[in-house]
């Protein structure tokens, strides 16, 4: 399990690979590791760097970026990529790996 610190509540949705607390946010690597290589072609590892997440984080926040201006956003999306189930989850993930990054940088 990949584990931050919570940087606001979480408003978004659950997941099946992402389990949320006030204390704490834990990611199972595992659960997303083809969707991450599929989508972003960075190879996902059960303990991330500061820089491992900073880049999964923004190629995710760039993948829904450019699929919304192309009007690529939409639930036939989640068809591509079988491990993920809604794009709130995508959206999710790539905040996941951003306040992941803050972490590593904060333990640093």
């Amino acid at each position: 399990m990949i584990r931050v610190l919570p940087d606001t509540p979480w408003s978004g949705p659950s997941t099946r690979g992402l389990e949320l607390s006030p204390d704490e946010w834990r990611l199972d690597p595992g659960r997303y590791r083809e969707f991450v290589e599929a989508a972003i072609g960075i190879r996902l590892t059960d303990e991330p760097t500061a820089s491992d997440c900073y880049r999964i984080g923004n190629r995710l926040e760039a993948l829904v970026e450019e699929r919304r201006r192309r009007g690529e956003w939409t639930p036939d999306l989640v068809e591509a990529f079988p491990d993920v189930e809604s794009l709130a989850e995508i959206v999710g993930l790539a905040r996941f790996f951003r306040r992941c990054h803050e972490c590593r940088l904060e333990e640093a």
